[in-house]
């Protein structure tokens, strides 16, 4: 018996030794190579298995029961490289910042779950947060110019408030918008929403060029999609950071040097000797000579920020909250901006199976904009009348003094030289106020019933109030009969979307996904305006105040749109991929015949660095080939009308009476424009340090919306319909070089380049050609769409003084003639563009450099017509070009004589091709051994920023990166300087 019970107690213990012997304990600390800091939440997996845990507070892990077959351990975390090392009882992990390959950056806010940006078959780029945040202008969008090869993106004004425009691969549409579909953490916004974002809320914002990435967004993707991603909260531990920064902004470039007054003076009599010079010599016997734009435009303008955020990982709950308050003073008088905002990011996965969350932003905007600065040529806009305005003239008493000196006294309301009354008192007694209250965001709930299976259903909404009041005060301007006008806009769009993904594979080498869904988006718009004459009490100028009532206008629309959508994904091994898309929308804003239009996209790509013959070649690290095809459309009309399709009724007065009338023509067949794209791609990765990539497309845009002019006998000038073709095509290329990168120092380069050639292929009624009146613009069949089309002016005869310019058929001719415009080869839109950048850190210290270039853009200076021109001398001050004018035969100038009549010609047609050193930051990071002393900052920086800095331009106007075909009083672009620091908590 006891020799039983002995061979029993052997065997227990010889099989839990065994058992013991399968399974073991691995602990160990993960640590950043950068810093030596703990990494919190980074993920530990014993690869091959499904056995992992996440990092805590102190990047410390534990992992119980490890497979004695297991021999590695695989350690990731998103902003680093992925570490495979092998095991050991006691490990400790330096994880290293990532290169940025394609692999390691993760994209999110598509339709489905997150990708990798390495495993999309589309064209995509993506611009991380650091080159977004901590930028002194309004706008966030303003940093991605010269970021992504391709996009083209354009702040017009330097106005504190001003939005974007933004082009990708060239201009798709004549009469739609050209604008990419914008969207924010997975729903639809509109570019309204950028000033009204705070840029340290962001983590990246992604661009999907081709139709494999966009043909899943249907009918509003023609023109390319903008995906941006705020930020989340990572690490088992409470992140509080805390940002502030002041600045001051100037005008960008100097303006056009004006005369001054004995330089005007001799002009003066050179043009009109017998004018009345009494006024002008009094001035000059005075010494006075006034710089108008030094007295108007501001070069210390305050701009300050104010942000703060707090975010973790708590009991499976991810969590971002952070507000902010910007403030900012335009160069002009009476222009600003005063922003606050609010964010919240929440989820957390309430079982096994259910995930929830909300994405909420709020803002708060109050400005203020000069109300003459949208009117060029009003004498009252002080861009305008800076150029304008006699140099003889002040804007203060002057006062004689008894030794022959003179003092200035108090300002004057009324310029009595010029017989106008003071910008700066009439602005005071204008005041102007504009504020917006912007609710946007989205919540979340995803099931997971089965393995792979993912049910998600999404509400989002962007919704605002917007307020104007505007108050002429009575004053000796008014003969003390003042007005007063306010208005109110409500807008909203409710975004309602169901998905159903599944994920699966089959024998972990076939990768399949699925994806069908469901969206329908309500638009609502409604405005109310009412205004009153007849205020007498610059203290009572509510609009009840008024003795005269104006009718009051109003306005209701409101557009809906139903989609629904597939998308198939399959990789072989991570080595093959295919993709294809189908969507069908329907929208209210077409007509019965045509509401509804299918759209389709196919893609494949090929990892060839995955394949035997290449993977033992080491210094390739990454080659891709990739392909696609597809259909998208468009549905932005120009002016965003809401019932382009349908006849609606109009109202009117005639001799009394009310009236009724079609104010436009109905189209039944009005359908959607539609785009074809072929895109070509490789991504390429060499040493791991040198990055390059190559995508050739062609974007064929039919159907086009546009306006088709009417004869008035119809009783209407044009109405919108589907006609005309084009197409775009060109090459992008982008190159990074990691010229260092190591533990103390990092080095890298990058640049990128666009070339877009575009042409109209078909115009509306078999017309081959259309002249767009009082534009300098023409359409033509195999031209492309933005060249000019003025009669060619060559220069100035030596002999006579008088201009030449070229005929029709290119020959010189000293008669202008409008019948002689011609194409010029100069184009509105540059066909290059592009960026390159440079960022070096060393031990804490950072610089980073961002320039943006377009070439071959070209634009009318329309300034010059008034300030270059003899007529109106006497009339308006002139710039010192003008003393090159033509007096003398034999004289070499460009500058025609006295009767030579100016006209629009080329001669104001510029060359606005630029490059600009668009954003330079300098910052230091305080070392952590310092920082640990105190026992609870984390992190602490310090910064300066530069916005346009320098611009390198032939460009005579205000500012060459204005998005239009001519510019005259354009608010100037603005150059701004911004020192600040951040801690961490």
């Amino acid at each position: 018996m006891k020799r039983r019970m002995l061979l029993l107690l052997t065997c227990c213990i010889i099989g839990i030794g065994m058992v013991m012997a399968q399974t073991s304990k691995v602990t160990g600390k993960v640590l950043s190579e950068e810093d030596g800091e703990a990494v919190i939440g980074a993920t530990v997996m014993v690869k091959g298995t499904s056995i992992g845990v996440v990092t805590d507070a102190d990047g410390v892990f534990s992992l119980n029961n490890v497979p004695a077959s297991a021999k590695e351990l695989e350690i990731s975390f998103v902003g680093m490289e992925t570490q495979v090392v092998k095991i050991k009882p006691n490990l400790t992990i330096h994880m290293s910042v990532s290169s940025e390959m394609l692999d390691e950056v993760l994209i999110t806010g598509t339709y489905g779950s997150a990708k990798k940006l390495g495993s999309m078959v589309g064209s995509v780029a993506a611009v991380r947060s650091e080159k977004i945040s901590n930028r002194p202008s309004a706008n966030f969008a303003d940093a991605l110019q010269g970021q992504v090869a391709g996009l083209q993106v354009f702040t017009s004004s330097g106005e504190p408030s001003e939005n974007v425009s933004m082009r990708l691969r060239g201009v798709g549409s004549i009469n739609s918008s050209t604008e990419p579909l914008f969207v924010l953490d997975g729903s639809p916004i509109s570019s309204g929403v950028f000033t009204a974002l705070n840029p340290s809320d962001i983590e990246n914002v992604t661009i999907l060029k081709d139709a494999s990435s966009t043909a899943i967004y249907g009918s509003r993707a023609a023109n390319g999609v903008v995906v941006i991603t705020s930020k989340r909260g990572r690490g088992a531990k409470p992140t509080v950071t805390v940002k502030g920064q002041y600045g001051f902004s100037q005008p960008a470039l100097p303006t056009s040097e004006m005369m001054n007054t004995t330089q005007y003076y001799n002009l003066w009599k050179t043009v009109n000797p017998n004018a009345d010079f009494s006024q002008i010599e009094n001035a000059m016997r005075l010494g006075i000579t006034t710089d108008w734009q030094d007295y108007f435009l501001k070069d210390n303008a305050p701009t300050w920020q104010l942000d703060a955020s707090i975010s973790g990982i708590a009991n499976k709950t991810n969590y971002f909250i952070s507000a902010s308050h910007y403030d900012a003073d335009g160069v002009e008088p009476a222009s600003g901006m005063r922003r606050e905002t609010l964010r919240s990011n929440l989820d957390t996965q309430v079982f096994e199976w259910l995930r929830v969350g909300v994405n909420l932003g709020l803002s708060y905007e109050d400005w203020e904009t000069n109300g003459f600065a949208g009117t060029g040529n009003s004498w009252y806009n002080v861009s305008t009348l800076s150029r304008w305005a006699f140099p003889f003239e002040t804007p203060y008493e002057v006062i004689e003094n008894a030794d022959g000196s003179i003092s200035y006294g108090k300002r004057k309301d009324l310029l009595d030289v010029l017989g106008l009354w003071n910008p700066y008192y009439l602005l005071e007694n204008q005041p102007t106020e504009k504020n917006k209250i912007r609710l946007f965001g989205n919540m979340f709930e995803e099931i997971t019933p089965i393995k792979g299976l993912t049910l998600r259903a999404s509400q989002a909404m962007d919704a605002f109030d917007y307020r104007y009041r505007y108050r002429n005060k009575p004053a000796n301007y008014n003969n003390f009969s003042g007005s007063a006008q306010e208005s109110f806009q409500r807008y909203s769009s409710f975004t309602l979307t169901n998905t159903a993904e599944y994920k699966f594979d089959i024998n972990k080498v076939h990768n399949i996904t699925v994806l069908v869904g469901q969206e329908a988006i309500i638009f609502d718009g409604s405005s109310f305006g009412a205004s009153v004459d007849g205020i007498t009490d610059d203290r009572l100028t509510l609009i009840s105040h008024g003795t005269t009532y104006k009718k009051p206008s109003a306005d209701l629309k409101k557009k809906v749109m139903n989609s629904f959508f597939a998308r198939a994904e399959y990789n072989f091994d991570e080595k093959y991929y295919l993709d294809a898309s189908y969507r069908t929308d329907g929208s209210s804003l077409f007509g019965m015949n045509n509401r509804w239009a299918s759209f389709f996209s196919v893609g494949a790509m090929w990892n060839m660095k995955r394949e035997d013959f290449l993977a033992d070649v080491d210094w390739l690290s990454d080659l891709r080939v990739k392909a696609s095809y597809g259909t998208t459309g468009n549905s932005a009309f120009e002016g965003d009308p809401y019932y382009p399709a349908l006849g609606l009724i109009g109202t009117g007065n005639y001799n009394g009476n009310q009236y009724f009338a079609i104010s436009s023509v109905q189209n039944d067949d009005l359908t959607w424009e539609k785009q074809k794209t072929l895109n070509i791609g490789l991504n390429s990765r060499f040493f791991n340090r040198l990055s390059v990539d190559f995508d050739f497309y062609n974007k064929v845009t039919t159907d086009m919306l546009m306006t088709i002019p009417f004869s008035y006998t119809t009783g209407h000038s044009s109405g919108w319909g589907n006609i005309g073709s084009m197409f775009n095509r060109g090459f992008e290329l982008s190159a990074t070089y990691d010229i260092i990168a190591n533990k103390d120092m990092f080095w890298s380069v990058s640049a990128n380049i666009n070339y877009n050639k575009n042409e109209i292929t078909e115009l509306f009624g078999g017309r081959d050609e259309y002249i767009v009146a009082n534009t300098g613009l023409k359409y033509e069949v195999g031209k492309p769409y933005g060249e000019f089309y003025y009669v060619r002016w060559v220069g100035v005869d030596p002999q006579d003084g008088q201009q030449i310019w070229l005929d029709k058929d290119g020959n010189e001719t000293k008669v202008y003639d409008e019948n002689n415009a011609a194409y010029t080869g100069k184009q509105q839109f540059a066909p290059w563009s592009g960026g390159f950048n440079t960022r070096f850190d060393w031990k804490g210290f950072s610089i980073s450099a961002d320039f943006s270039f377009m070439l071959g853009k070209y634009m009318i200076d329309n300034d010059r017509y008034f300030v270059e021109n003899p007529n109106f001398v006497g009339q308006l001050n002139q710039t010192v070009e003008m003393e090159k004018m033509w007096t003398t035969p034999g004289q070499v100038t460009d500058i025609a004589a006295v009767n030579s009549p100016r006209y629009f010609d080329t001669h104001l047609l510029e060359n606005a091709s630029f490059l600009r050193l668009k954003n330079l930051t300098i910052g230091y990071s305080l070392p952590q051994h310092i920082l640990r002393k105190t026992g609870f900052i984390k992190g602490l920086r310090v910064f300066a920023v530069g916005r346009n800095l320098l611009t390198a331009t032939k460009y005579q106007g205000a500012d060459p990166e204005v998005d239009s075909n001519l510019q005259l009083g354009k608010y100037p672009n603005t150059r701004q300087f911004s020192f600040g620091a951040e801690f961490t908590f």
